[in-house]
C-alpha cells in the first residue's frame, strides 16, 4: 500500500511540473479609465482575466517570424469606431537563463500598409501605430512580428502597453510578450515562469503613451 501511495504521490508531483504556457491572443479591454488586458482563445470562446504575460513561437511557418499573439477584443468591449494604439516601452530583451536583463537585438512590428515599428536599441519609448476598433466595439488583428538578424536562438521579451486615447482610456500596465526562437521547452517554461512572477506590479509605469499615426486593420 505504501508503494502505491508513493507512486500516486510521485505522479501528482510529476504532473504538476509539466509545462503550462497558455496560448491565446492579447485581449485589451476598458478597465475603468485605462486599458487592461486579458488572454482570449483564438476562437474567442475562452477568456482568462487580467493576463499581462503572453507567449508565442517564432519560425513555425517563416523563419524568425510569427503573427501570434493577435490583438483581439470581442464586440462590445469598447465604444464603436475608436482607435487602439500601443507603445514599445523599451529595448528587446533576451533570456539569459536567469532573467531578461540582457539586451536581445531588434524586433519589428508591422501591419498591412502601415510603417513598421522596431524596438529601440536602448530603453526609450517608441510610439506604435493605430488599429481601428470597429462599429461594434471590437477588433481582431494579427500584427507581423519579425526578429531581425542575427536572430539568435532563445527566448525574447517584447515590452509594450496599449491605450485607447480616442475614448479616454489611458495607457495599460506593461504587457510582456515572450517569443521562443528554436527554444527548448524547459527554457521557455523557466522564462515564462520568471516573467509572470516579475512583470511590474500595477501602478509602477508612470509614462504617458504617445499615439501613433495612421490606421489600418486586418479582420480575422
Amino acid at each position: 500500500m505504501n508503494r502505491v501511495v508513493s507512486l500516486v504521490s510521485a505522479m501528482v508531483i510529476s504532473s504538476s511540473a509539466l509545462a503550462v504556457i497558455p496560448e491565446g491572443d492579447v485581449s485589451p479591454f476598458a478597465d475603468g479609465g485605462r486599458v487592461g488586458t486579458n488572454l482570449v482563445s483564438e476562437d474567442g470562446l475562452t477568456t482568462t482575466a487580467d493576463v499581462r504575460v503572453f507567449f508565442a513561437e517564432l519560425g513555425e511557418d517563416v523563419p524568425s517570424f510569427t503573427q501570434e499573439p493577435g490583438w483581439q477584443s470581442p464586440d462590445g468591449t469598447f465604444a464603436g469606431d475608436g482607435l487602439l494604439t500601443f507603445q514599445i516601452n523599451r529595448a528587446l530583451r533576451r533570456w539569459n537563463g536567469s532573467d531578461f536583463s540582457q539586451l536581445g537585438g531588434t524586433m519589428e512590428l508591422a501591419f498591412g500598409p502601415l510603417t513598421p515599428i522596431s524596438t529601440p536599441a536602448s530603453d526609450v519609448i517608441v510610439p506604435g501605430f493605430n488599429l481601428p476598433i470597429d462599429s461594434e466595439g471590437g477588433l481582431h488583428d494579427h500584427p507581423d512580428y519579425t526578429l531581425a538578424a542575427p536572430a539568435l536562438e532563445g527566448i525574447y521579451l517584447l515590452d509594450i502597453s496599449f491605450a485607447v486615447p480616442s475614448q479616454g482610456l489611458s495607457i495599460s500596465e506593461p504587457v510582456w510578450i515572450l517569443f521562443g526562437q528554436n527554444a527548448q521547452e524547459a527554457d521557455a517554461q523557466a522564462a515564462y515562469d520568471w516573467a509572470t512572477a516579475n512583470v511590474p506590479a500595477p501602478g509602477l509605469l508612470g509614462v504617458a503613451l504617445v499615439a501613433g499615426l495612421g490606421a489600418a486593420r486586418r479582420r480575422r
